[in-house]
């Protein structure tokens, strides 16, 4: 009857109502899960640019902290070192990988004159590498250098250094290449290369720098025994203990170092 298609259409236009809201809240739903998604990756991406450029920050600070401190014309050798962005093009300043920041420091022979005191050595998390060699620095090499705990590479040879070497060098357990000759450093010190004035005998903490390649102590002053840690150097190829005072027998574990050359 006409009354029953009335209602048989009234309720089939109730259905289709109720799938077009059904399917209305179904695209708002994945319309807000999608923004959400989007908001939140924006977000991550945010924050990870704001503490690269927090990092970068920081070394760019150190630096320029370090470089207002020495104390001879010759600062104008790095005259780059300007805004907050080391590892664009800023002289001696290698950056193997922009997100990460500050690799290596190279200012071998610049003539610069002054302290390693001003510079933040915890301010740079991925250095590799600090050649400052043939230079005119003077002072004690500072604690916090011990932090560079990425360091391969350390030379300070050739400057007026002095003192004793901090103990914290020896926390620099990475380190490949450690060159501190020509210096005025004296007295006991836990890893030390010739031409100084080193006394004491060679300390078993020498163990802990296993990815050395070569070690100088010769020319000192040095007693006591080598310590039988000194087999845990496994990379070590050349080893130098000439001309000092050291007594007893070679320990029996310089037989572990495999790669012993000479």
């Amino acid at each position: 009857s006409g009354k029953q298609y009335s209602e048989t259409q009234t309720a089939t236009t109730e259905v289709v109502a109720l799938r077009v809201l059904f399917c209305s809240l179904v695209v708002l739903l994945v319309s807000f899960l999608r923004f959400a998604t989007f908001a939140s990756s924006t977000t991550s991406s945010v924050d990870a640019t704001a503490e690269v450029g927090t990092a970068f920050y920081k070394e760019a600070e150190a630096l320029l902290n370090w470089k207002a401190s020495l104390d001879n014309q010759n600062k104008s050798l790095l005259s780059s070192w300007v805004g907050d962005r080391p590892c664009n093009n800023w002289v001696g300043i290698t950056c193997d990988d922009l997100e990460l920041g500050v690799t290596r420091l190279n200012l071998s022979s610049f003539g610069l004159k002054g302290t390693l005191y001003k510079l933040n050595f915890s301010s740079f998390p991925t250095l590799l590498t600090i050649d400052l060699s043939k230079n005119l620095f003077y002072g004690t090499i500072p604690d916090s250098i011990g932090n560079l705990s990425n360091l391969t590479h350390l030379d300070l040879a050739d400057n007026n250094l002095s003192g004793t070497i901090t103990p914290s060098i020896a926390n620099l357990s990475k380190l490949l290449i450690l060159h501190l000759s020509r210096n005025n450093i004296l007295g006991r010190i836990p890893l030390e290369l010739h031409l100084n004035k080193l006394s004491g005998s060679v300390p078993p903490e020498i163990g802990k720098m296993r990815n050395l390649s070569g070690l100088q102590l010769q020319h000192h002053k040095l007693s006591g025994s080598v310590p039988p840690e000194i087999g845990k150097l496994g990379n070590l190829s050349y080893l130098n203990l000439q001309n000092n005072e050291l007594s007893g027998s070679i320990p029996r574990e310089i037989g572990m170092m495999g790669k012993l050359e000479i």
